[in-house]
């Protein structure tokens, strides 16, 4: 929806197919720092957002059995003001597609997959397919947004599976008068612990708590969202500290997915094709930025095309290029950041109390300074 939105905004026509009948993901909450919110206000999207979302100012990071915070982080751009914005993905979802379909560039088809796709001297061809339906598609490119599995990265040449690091993630949504005025602040709390970890934070205005729990797993099961047993969690919740513990005994359910990723694709693009988002350069969510990332590929994409009264073949083809050389740099080191964060947030013993020493003396401003090779990255302006 970003990329849609972003080539929309320059004239583009631009058809998305999407596989399922709802795109929306219902329960999942993103962190959008100012690297990626700075780009959805250049969009108009700040009244709509500002409206849904939560900004904390910090982050705070505690020990799993521990009360106290032993680290904060301011995490207010310093740059232009930009916005940290805690939300759930449908919100965002939903937001990006009001814009993009309102520009009247933009046509969304549910419940359409590619089948096949053949690069043609004037552009592509796609052989795309419904419940009922089948069509073939030319168009002048392709942008593959296609997940973590992208068929269209294969195409590209690009056929390594996932990793499995080993890890899985519990979600869950608990209503935000049901917990204590700590819980309900506007703040992003990470806690530490052996072999697992938790986010929590407020969204949808403030009236839902986002919980995540981490923890390790041997399994290999697919599904976004399949059902977790609540009693699986009873021993990392029994030795959490009191807050933590009673949030996570309120959860009235909880969602579970196996944490995959793998190493930036190969090729970004090829000809008239293009990958952004997890079908580039799928990621841990332990620096909180897969979200953040597809929308920086989408505005960095825009950037680098010409309007598109002037998109001759040559002219995708060298934007494609640039673009590929742009974000594999980038992603890169992203994706290298959130694979360290697996071993630093999981540490026990002496090496955790060495960790968390360092972390504290960073002291705020510190533990800023320490990402604003991160956070205070702005998309290109068009053309550069």
């Amino acid at each position: 929806m970003a990329a849609a939105l972003a080539l929309g905004r320059k004239g583009y026509r631009i058809t998305i197919l999407e596989r399922r009948d709802d795109a929306a993901e219902a329960g999942a909450g993103l962190q959008i720092s100012p690297n990626a919110s700075h780009i959805l206000l250049n969009w108009g999207l700040a009244g709509q957002l500002a409206e849904i979302a939560v900004a904390p100012a910090e982050l705070a990071i505690r020990r799993w059995s521990e009360p106290h915070a032993f680290a904060r982080m301011a995490i207010v751009s310093a740059k232009d003001g930009a916005p940290h914005w805690v939300l759930l993905r449908a919100d965002l979802h939903r937001a990006l597609a009001s814009a993009a379909l309102a520009s009247g560039h933009v046509e969304l088809r549910n419940g359409w997959t590619l089948e096949s796709l053949r690069q043609t001297a004037d552009g592509v061809s796609i052989d795309a397919a419904s419940a009922n339906h089948r069509q073939k598609i030319e168009a002048a490119a392709v942008i593959g947004a296609d997940g973590q599995r992208s068929r269209l990265r294969q195409h590209l040449g690009d056929a390594r599976d996932l990793d499995l690091p080993g890890w899985e993630a519990w979600r869950t949504l608990i209503p935000a008068e049901k917990t204590s005025d700590f819980i309900r602040a506007a703040a992003t709390n990470l806690w530490l612990g052996r072999d697992s970890h938790a986010v929590h934070y407020p969204v949808s205005a403030g009236k839902r708590i986002n919980l995540v729990v981490i923890r390790r797993s041997a399994g290999d099961a697919e599904g976004w969202s399949r059902s977790g047993d609540a009693g699986q969690l009873q021993d990392l919740a029994a030795a959490a500290a009191p807050a933590l513990r009673e949030l996570m005994v309120q959860a009235p359910e909880w969602s579970v997915w196996t944490l995959r990723d793998r190493a930036p694709a190969l090729k970004f693009a090829l000809g008239r094709a293009v990958l952004v988002g997890d079908a580039a350069h799928p990621m841990l969510p332990f620096l909180a930025q897969g979200g953040a990332m597809a929308i920086e590929d989408a505005a960095v994409l825009a950037a680098l095309l010409p309007p598109a009264d002037a998109a001759s073949g040559e002219a995708l083809g060298k934007a494609f290029s640039r673009y590929a050389t742009l974000r594999g740099s980038r992603v890169t080191r992203v994706w290298k950041a959130a694979r360290s964060n697996a071993i630093t947030y999981h540490l026990s013993g002496p090496l955790a109390w060495l960790r968390d020493m360092r972390i504290a003396q960073l002291g705020p401003d510190g533990m800023r300074q320490r990402y604003s090779w991160l956070y205070d990255w702005r998309a290109p302006r068009d053309g550069r």
